[in-house]
């Protein structure tokens, strides 16, 4: 069943870790006109995939910096757990219905384009739970994302030794 079902690999680069063009069924209304910290409700529904939903969003309102949170319920996802020594995120795949207990995230700019970073903790039917790095996240019924927009940007740099992208408050 789609990306959250790949065996093929169990590793995955953070480069090639984003979906695009997964969740056209998302809506977002801006809470708060004319405020300088502008908040959002993006909803993604059935079948939406919300990592590329929120990148998407990110791209289309011109996202320099954000936080956000969620909850909500999925079908399928995969997750992933950074591994230092490989530079990849192992893939932790979540099969099944599962409550979003928590999904928290940012958004800053690499190299002038909104870059989004989200985790997430999600609930099985007998309590257990599994978190990690959200790699693709299948929305059933509804997620429900609450995204702050700060009012200065930030900015990530490429952290060589990790080969990833982490915000950096120096650069401008």
């Amino acid at each position: 069943m789609g990306y959250s079902q790949e065996k093929a690999n169990e590793y995955v680069s953070p480069s090639e870790a984003v979906l695009r063009g997964k969740a056209p069924k998302m809506q977002v209304q801006l809470l708060n006109p004319g405020e300088p910290t502008k908040q959002y409700a993006v909803i993604f529904y059935q079948g939406d995939e919300a990592f590329s939903g929120l990148s998407e969003f990110a791209d289309k309102y011109h996202i320099t910096s954000a936080h956000f949170s969620a909850i909500g319920a999925l079908n399928g996802a995969t997750l992933g757990w950074f591994d230092p020594q490989r530079k990849m995120y192992k893939k932790i795949p979540i099969n099944g219905q599962q409550e979003v207990i928590g999904m928290s995230g940012d958004i800053a700019l690499y190299q002038g384009k909104p870059v989004v970073h989200t985790h997430m903790a999600v609930g099985s039917p007998d309590g257990t739970t599994r978190a990690g790095h959200i790699l693709a996240a299948y929305v059933s019924p509804a997620l429900e994302v609450i995204v702050t927009v700060d009012p200065i940007a930030m900015q990530k740099r490429l952290d060589p030794a990790a080969d990833l992208t982490l915000i950096d408050p120096a650069l401008k």
